[in-house]
């Protein structure tokens, strides 16, 4: 059924409803669309496919690096709110609902791919295999000849992918999709400080992770 929602055209709205909804606030609009969602509309679920398909997909692209990765989980993401549906109740901003999805479905993934990693590592070489297949490459020479195989914008993204995921998390909030202390403690359902704390430390790790690419 999703799939229709995704593809069928957004029907033009009448101008009594186009006047109601703008005097609604971001969060109200979202939660008049879920009990619409609720109570049989599908198409009132493609007003929140439209709303939050580009933060959603930046977010699940930021986690993994793969456009065509990000897209299965933004997909994902959507179909799980869908069919959560009728369990729905605006206890929290719908749009902290929809970033938990997306952050538990994005943790998930990266932790099939650190299994299927450490499996492939861990499991016996075949005969005849170099051993040099299983080293992992560790990338020589200066930061300029570094910068001529990786554009700079992937070597902060790999050294964010690199801090801890409660580091992460918060950074990816903040300087990617730009959310306010509040909204990221939100989400993360955490104190503001505690936010502060978590970032002020991923800013350290990162000023050492890229100290070779900031010199000169």
């Amino acid at each position: 059924m999703l799939t229709s929602v995704l593809t069928a055209p957004i029907p033009l709205v009448k101008r009594r409803a186009e006047v109601t909804e703008r005097a609604l606030t971001s969060d109200q609009e979202d939660v008049l669309w879920m009990q619409q969602v609720k109570a049989g509309n599908a198409e009132a679920f493609s007003n929140i496919i439209r709303k939050y398909q580009k933060t959603v997909l930046n977010l699940t692209y930021r986690f993994t690096g793969d456009p065509v990765e990000a897209e299965d989980l933004a997909q994902e993401v959507f179909l799980r709110v869908y069919r959560a549906a009728d369990r729905f109740e605006a206890r929290a901003k719908f749009f902290t609902y929809v970033y938990q999805v997306t952050l538990n479905l994005c943790r998930n993934e990266r932790a099939k791919v650190r299994h299927k990693r450490n499996t492939s590592l861990d499991a016996p070489m075949k005969e005849g295999e170099p051993d040099s297949l299983r080293q992992i490459q560790d990338p020589s020479g200066s930061a300029e000849e570094l910068l001529t195989r990786q554009e700079l914008g992937d070597v902060v993204r790999e050294a964010v992918l690199s801090l801890p995921e409660e580091q992460r998390e918060a950074v990816m909030m903040q300087r990617f999709q730009d959310l306010s202390y509040e909204e990221i403690a939100e989400i993360l359902k955490l104190s503001v400080p505690a936010v502060k704390s978590r970032l002020h430390r991923a800013k350290l790790a990162l000023k050492e992770k890229l100290s070779p690419y900031l010199k000169g």
